[in-house]
């Protein structure tokens, strides 16, 4: 771009910026302002750019403005109006408190209320208006760390700001119910609980774990620099229920069966012996041997038969019954062994 063409640029944005500033739209007038002086740099400028931002309450920049306006114009400054600018300078002065703003660690970019104002160390303090402010160190790597101030004017203040390294750990405490359970973090060795150590900032797994207990996992997340602590509580683990019992139907069956079986023997050792009792009495009266007599004889002779066979049927099933309601109850393998005897094979059962 000619220097022509620049020079008009200028003047357009200056005439526009004019405009603004009388219609009271500051913000728009300083950026019209601020365009020029790129345009085509100039010291006159300078004026309308302090104009612009003590109304916008940018007292620091407006004074720098003004100062740079009365010492780049020098004695083509004319007399009324540096008395003007001095009189602008007077009032800003008057109305701001002069703030030093301190950042721990490497050098910072401060902002206040959005605005930039320079890279610590600062060379200069910072002047504030009456009201609230906001102050804020960023640092690359860093979180941002900001404060509000409350602003009275001709009142200085010092604000500390301590941007946190991304990086930092976090000091972590872990406590636990019951005490003493084990904890493993991450995979790493098992420690003892209570424990504290520091954490990388992020997502870490802890499980807990102790005799009795249902183990118990959980995500503790750390913030850089930010202390945290964590309290893990384990259920206790229920006993184990007795295994239930099914009722042993066919054993009782067994034993009950056995025991009416043994009960018709019974009936009939009954019978035999009445018919036995017949034949005494009739061999003490001299009674006669006939017909009658034999048939009592021989239906004696088969109840006693019927009684030994449901007696032993019945002690028979009977035992059968016991033994294995035993074998229920005690809930105990039975080895079962045979061996061969000279009546037969024995069996021989151990619990």
């Amino acid at each position: 771009m000619s220097p022509a063409q620049s020079k008009q640029e200028a003047a357009t944005h200056y005439q526009r910026g004019i405009g603004l500033y009388k219609e009271s739209n500051y913000s728009a007038a300083l950026s019209e302002f601020k365009a020029a002086q790129a345009a085509m740099p100039g010291w006159e400028v300078l004026f309308n750019l302090g104009l612009c931002q003590r109304r916008l309450f940018q007292y620091g920049a407006a004074i720098a403005s003004f100062e740079r306006y009365l010492g780049e114009g020098g004695a083509k400054v004319s007399k009324d109006r540096r008395a003007a600018v001095a009189d602008e300078l007077q009032q800003i002065r008057s109305l701001t408190a002069p703030i030093a703003v301190v950042v721990k660690g490497p050098s910072a970019k401060v902002l206040v209320d959005g605005e930039p104002v320079g890279n610590t160390p600062l060379a200069e303090l910072v002047l504030l208006g009456p009201g609230k402010h906001l102050v804020r160190a960023e640092r690359d790597g860093y979180s941002a760390d900001q404060k509000t101030l409350e602003v009275v004017s001709g009142e200085a203040q010092a604000v500390e700001l301590s941007p946190i390294s991304l990086t930092a750990p976090g000091h972590v405490t872990l406590e636990c119910t019951p005490a003493g359970a084990m904890l493993t973090i991450d995979d790493a060795a098992p420690a003892r609980c209570p424990l504290q150590l520091d954490l990388s900032p992020g997502t870490h797994e802890v499980l807990a774990s102790a005799d009795g207990y249902a183990a118990q996992r959980t995500e503790v997340i750390v913030q850089p620099a930010q202390p945290r602590s964590v309290r893990l509580t384990l259920v206790p683990m229920a006993a184990p229920e007795p295994p239930k019992r099914p009722f042993p139907v066919a054993s009782v069956s067994l034993l009950g069966g056995g025991v009416v079986v043994g009960g018709l023997g019974a009936m009939f050792a009954a019978l035999a012996n009445g018919a036995g009792n017949e034949l005494t009495a009739l061999s003490k009266t001299n009674g006669t041997f006939d017909a009658q007599a034999l048939a009592i004889q021989s239906t004696g002779q088969r109840n006693n038969v019927l009684a030994w066979v449901f007696i032993g049927a019945g002690s028979a099933i009977a035992a059968t019954g016991l033994v294995t309601l035993i074998i229920n109850l005690s809930q105990q393998p039975v080895q079962v062994s045979f061996a061969p005897t000279a009546s037969g094979v024995s069996a021989c059962g151990s619990f």
